[in-house]
């Protein structure tokens, strides 16, 4: 304890924690942007699961208009004469 007795001593003290302060501050900055943009990327990934969920759900029925599709032309092929 003898280091802070002695004359001089609180000076730099007071400027270290003059600059903890100003960095503790300037880190508070950084988070709170940080969480303003993590707010709207997790807002971004929810409109993008919506638009997925959409684009399996048409992918599923343009599936089955290709299957219902197949199915009338092989029975239109089915019914055309044989080539001789």
């Amino acid at each position: 304890m003898d280091v802070w007795t002695h004359s001089g001593s609180a000076e730099p003290l007071d400027f270290s924690v003059r600059v903890l302060r100003a960095d503790v501050v300037a880190m508070k900055r950084q988070q709170c942007r940080h969480s303003v943009l993590l707010g709207t990327v997790t807002e971004d990934v929810a409109r993008l699961k919506g638009d997925v969920s959409v684009l399996k759900a048409d992918v599923a029925e343009l599936k089955l208009d290709v299957a219902e599709l197949l199915v009338l032309m092989r029975e239109t092929l089915h019914g055309l004469p044989a080539d001789s």
